[in-house]
C-alpha cells in the first residue's frame, strides 16, 4: 500500500509512500550532513473536518508539507469555541519524532505531541507552525520507517 487513503482524496497529488526497503531503521541515525534539505511548504485545502479531528470538530485548512516527508508535518484548523465570538486558528505537529533511543515501551519512536493555539489569524498560526518545525524537526525529511508506519497509521 502506497497511497494514504485519507490523504490522497485531499490532496490527489500527495506523493506515494517510499518502500520499506527505502527507509531508514529507526536505530540507525543518519549522521546530520546526510539529512535532506527541510523543503516547507502550505497547501490550501478545501476547509474540512480531517478523520482524527472529529471530536473536536475542527476544519483544516491548510497542510505543510516537507517535501519527501510521508504525510504532512503539520497542519492549520479553525475551531469555534463553544459560547465564543470568534473561535481560535490551532496548529498541531504532525511529525512522528525517532530519537533512536529507547523512550518509551514500544522503542525508538514517539509522536510530537506540540499542538498551538494563535488567536485570530491563519497566518499566525502559520508561522508558529513552521518555527516549531524548522527549530525542532529539522530531520523532518529523513525517511525512518516509524515515519512511514505513522504516516499510515494516521492518515490511512
Amino acid at each position: 500500500m502506497n497511497r494514504l487513503p485519507h490523504l490522497h482524496p485531499i490532496r490527489p497529488d500527495w506523493p506515494a509512500l517510499p518502500d520499506t526497503g527505502q527507509c531508514v531503521p529507526d536505530d540507525q541515525e543518519p549522521p546530520v550532513d546526510q539529512w535532506p534539505e527541510l523543503n516547507l511548504r502550505w497547501w490550501d485545502i478545501r476547509p474540512q473536518v480531517l478523520p482524527f479531528g472529529e471530536g473536536t470538530g475542527a476544519l483544516t485548512e491548510s497542510l505543510l508539507e516537507a517535501v519527501g516527508a510521508p504525510a504532512p508535518v503539520a497542519l492549520v484548523s479553525y475551531r469555534h469555541e463553544p459560547g465564543a465570538r470568534r473561535g481560535m486558528w490551532v496548529w498541531r505537529c504532525e511529525v512522528h519524532v525517532v530519537t533512536g533511543q529507547t523512550v518509551a515501551a514500544d522503542g525508538f519512536n514517539f509522536d510530537c505531541p506540540a499542538i498551538g493555539r494563535t488567536g485570530t489569524t491563519r497566518d499566525g498560526a502559520r508561522e508558529a507552525a513552521l518555527a516549531h518545525i524548522t527549530g525542532q524537526h529539522p530531520d523532518a525529511v529523513v525517511p525512518y520507517l516509524g515515519r512511514r508506519q505513522y504516516a499510515l497509521r494516521r492518515w490511512s
